[in-house]
């Protein structure tokens, strides 16, 4: 990440906030137990080409309407990894505790890693933004592809607090009739980063409805989460 792009990451510290390798068979809506990934693809935080996001990386199917799940893993760095070693002015401090490598590799290389699609848990920074940010803290920059035009950071099933050890989430997908699922991630500068997720996707079953979940798909009820889970059949 450039030195512009400091003003982003410091309104994150305020809000705190590939092959197929299984296409299934056919998934009963509320089926317990019924999970079957349909796609697997790879979101890389590294793009040659610097701009303002990564391209998206998208599924190879089109949805139906209804409600999916994206199983998102993977660490990744948007510094350089000189950072984590010695801090290049303007910053003075190594903030938190980086993990020594990207769960996933990545055409951006390698080295020390302090975020997830949920949380930054590590960076270079200065002491005082440090002291103040807390680490690890949840962001937004990870981001779902509602609508045309419409991107945001997608919801997770379950709250979280802290970044997961496995660095594993699961996310609201909803479906829109013959449009893929897409992410990206936000960042002033990709040059220097690395390190990939790999998002798997899978349609909702009941277990995903239940207690409060219902409610990250942005529906209004558990009964009616479960009412539209799509009916997938096996893709060839």
């Amino acid at each position: 990440m450039s030195i512009k792009g400091e003003h982003m990451l410091r309104g994150i510290r305020v809000v705190l906030c590939t092959a197929v390798l299984g296409l299934g068979a056919l998934v009963a809506p509320g089926a317990a137990g019924a999970v079957t990934f349909l796609d697997h693809f790879t979101l890389d935080s590294y793009h040659a080409g610097g701009g303002k996001y990564t391209p998206a990386a998208s599924s190879r199917i089109s949805l139906q309407e209804g409600l999916y799940v994206a199983v998102v893993q993977g660490t990744f760095s948007y510094y350089g990894a000189i950072n984590f070693v010695v801090p290049q002015p303007p910053w003075t401090v190594l903030c938190g505790t980086p993990e020594g490598a990207p769960q996933f590799s990545s055409a951006g290389g390698a080295g020390p890693v302090g975020f997830d699609s949920e949380f930054v848990f590590a960076r270079p920074w200065t002491a005082e933004l440090c002291n103040q940010a807390k680490l690890p803290v949840r962001w937004l920059n990870f981001q779902e592809k509602f609508g045309p035009g419409d991107w945001g950071h997608p919801a997770t099933l379950t709250p979280q607090s802290a970044p997961a050890p496995s660095h594993t989430y699961e996310y609201a997908v909803p479906g829109r009739k013959g449009k893929k699922a897409a992410f990206r991630l936000l960042d002033i500068d990709t040059r220097d980063n690395y390190g990939s997720l790999h998002i798997s996707l899978r349609a909702a079953t009941a277990a995903d409805c239940a207690g409060t979940q219902w409610q990250a798909f942005g529906v209004g009820s558990e009964a009616e989460c479960i009412a539209q889970i799509p009916l997938v059949k096996k893709h060839h």
